[in-house]
């Protein structure tokens, strides 16, 4: 049974914070913790973390979950919800349900980025994207794209993003970029309004790294998942590859529900179903 609980809740959404005060209160022979700095990462005993909001905070989750290698339980606050598994009006019901350590953990690949800034090295991982974009400026860039060493493209255009297959519902989906199954650990590289070019992108194999480096003269971004930004300069490169550590989430349902509720979650009216 789960006792030790981190909470991360949306900090913009008055909802969310009243639903994790009703938790704690219901189950108050748990112990319950409310994470405002996700760096935190002192002893303090966790086996769960419980996400409040949409799937911006699970991102934030994920990122706190993964240095204590537990799995999250994303409650929907917001509008989507790829990632949630207990609506916002059933969680003070269904809750008990979870603490079942039998309950199904679904594992999700993660990317991996490493890099370089002048002599400050970084490394994240991210359960959606990473994406390199022109900063303020509005002057194209580009970026050279290599796979293992191999020079696949050079986009000149906004930008590019490097989706897992949990972020193939996100920003590269409205790219026009396809839903990858989220069971698998091949990840997709998706230009942004390239010039001249209409390019798809490509998946890319588990086993291989995308080496991105940029050409230009103006300011350019790299995001992480959207909550983590650095500035790039020219020539800067960066390596992204599919991460050794997974992301962990609580379900109730069988895997075969993601694909029966994913249209669902995209406004895709589904058809009549041929009878057996």
């Amino acid at each position: 049974m789960y006792k030790y609980i981190f909470t991360v809740i949306n900090p913009d959404s008055e909802e969310a914070f009243k639903l994790a005060d009703s938790l704690s209160e219901k189950y108050s022979k748990l112990n319950w913790k409310k994470i405002d700095n996700l760096d935190y990462n002192d002893s303090s005993d966790v086996d769960l973390v419980v996400a409040i909001g949409g799937d911006g905070t699970i991102l934030r989750a994920v990122s706190l979950a993964i240095k204590h290698d537990v799995p999250v339980l994303g409650i929907n606050m917001g509008r989507v919800g790829f990632m949630t598994d207990i609506d916002g009006n059933d969680a003070l019901k269904d809750f008990e349900l979870y603490l079942d350590e039998k309950i199904r953990i679904e594992e999700r690949a993660l990317i991996e980025v490493d890099f370089k800034i002048g002599k400050d090295h970084y490394n994240y991982k991210a359960l959606n994207d990473i994406v390199i974009a022109r900063g303020t400026s509005t002057s194209l860039i580009e970026t050279i794209t290599e796979i293992d060493g191999a020079h696949l493209a050079t986009y000149r255009g906004d930008g590019v993003v490097v989706a897992s297959p949990t972020g193939s519902t996100g920003y590269t989906l409205a790219l026009g970029g396809p839903v990858i199954d989220p069971n698998s650990s091949h990840y997709f590289i998706k230009p942004i309004a390239t010039h001249m070019s209409q390019f798809g992108g490509v998946i890319i194999n588990p086993t291989s790294i995308c080496k991105i480096t940029l050409s230009t003269q103006k300011d350019a971004l790299i995001s992480i998942d959207g909550f983590i930004e650095h500035e790039l300069k020219n020539r800067d490169s960066v390596n992204i590859f599919i991460s050794k550590t997974k992301a962990k989430f609580l379900r109730k349902n069988s895997m075969n529900s993601y694909w029966a509720n994913i249209s669902e979650k995209l406004g895709i009216k589904k058809g009549n179903q041929l009878e057996s």
